[in-house]
């Protein structure tokens, strides 16, 4: 199964509730799919997981789309068990990407020790992480399959003044709001780190609308805004996770050091060069993101986001 990145085939001019229909029955079937395959089968392909934890955030961010024409009760619940599946995912995830790194690192002998106590310590929290992803979709999974059905079924027009007339209306609203949101980010040129990770937070928001919205635009938004947000996803993913991965280290040291003291004389030089390798990173990511930067600003300098004119005949 693909992963469902775009929702294709709607009209600007279609009724809210058909569109909404149509795009959360898209993003619900990429959970479902992967939900099973990531509690049963998590080391046979590590995308199982990443999968789930990218289709969930896909759901969530189609439910805060279509939040108006929802009714309140089943949205909840169903916010309420993506949010769970999501978390037990992304706990899962950030130790497959650890242990991933682990076997692409190519130390010096004097290191081995700590890659070697480090995979152990990895696999452990890894297996613990599967355990919490398995209990999560036992009490998380069959609300989301009920309640996810019936949010689909009673997909309503928007009450409220003012409600979008349409799909393209209401594409305009929302993906004009999150391109300002994440542009004004860009222009504050944040420095540290937390501010960074804070600005990625707002690009995927606006990258997951993009995918929602995109046949709603010209296709410039597709083939050349897109991107660009894909490539700040990727520079400042490389600055969170050498941040977070550093950060870790320092957490596994200092328990190391805390439990087994004696133990801790043979992985410290490992783990205190891994860290410093990771905390070199960031300068170099800050750069990139500099020049991305640049780049962001001269493409959104004239860009004027607008439906098309079908929209506006419904």
């Amino acid at each position: 199964m693909a992963d469902g990145k775009w929702i294709e085939g709607l009209s600007p001019t279609a009724p809210v509730a058909e569109a909404a229909r149509a795009a959360l029955a898209a993003r619900f079937a990429v959970v479902r799919h992967f939900l099973p395959l990531a509690v049963e089968k998590p080391y046979a392909d590590i995308e199982h997981v990443h999968q789930l934890r990218v289709g969930t955030r896909r759901a969530a961010a189609a439910l805060r789309a279509f939040a108006p024409a929802l009714p309140h009760k089943p949205f909840k619940d169903v916010k309420r068990a993506l949010r769970a599946l999501r978390r037990a995912a992304g706990d899962a995830r950030d130790w497959d990407v650890f242990r991933a790194a682990l076997d692409t690192a190519k130390p010096v002998a004097a290191c081995k020790p700590a890659l070697d106590f480090l995979a152990g310590y990895a696999f452990g929290e890894r297996a613990a992480a599967q355990l919490r992803l398995a209990s999560a979709a036992s009490e998380a999974g069959p609300l989301f399959a009920q309640r996810g059905d019936e949010l689909v079924a009673r997909a309503r027009e928007p009450d409220g003044e003012p409600a979008p007339a349409n799909f393209g209306e209401l594409a305009a609203a929302q993906l004009g709001a999150l391109l300002a949101e994440f542009t004004d980010g860009v222009r504050a040129n944040p420095k540290e780190a937390e501010a960074l990770h804070t600005l990625r937070i707002v690009g995927k928001r606006l990258r997951y609308a993009i995918e929602l919205f995109a046949g709603c635009f010209p296709p410039a938004l597709r083939e050349s805004v897109y991107p660009a947000v894909e490539r700040a996803q990727e520079v400042l993913g490389d600055v969170q996770d050498a941040v977070v991965g550093a950060a870790r280290l320092a957490g596994i040291r200092a328990a190391v050091g805390a439990a087994m003291p004696k133990q801790l004389a043979r992985v410290q030089k490992g783990i205190d060069a891994w860290a410093k390798s990771l905390r070199a990173k960031v300068p170099a990511g800050k750069k990139a993101f500099a020049a991305w930067r640049t780049e962001w600003l001269d493409l959104t300098s004239g860009i004027a986001l607008e439906v098309v004119a079908a929209s506006s005949t419904a």
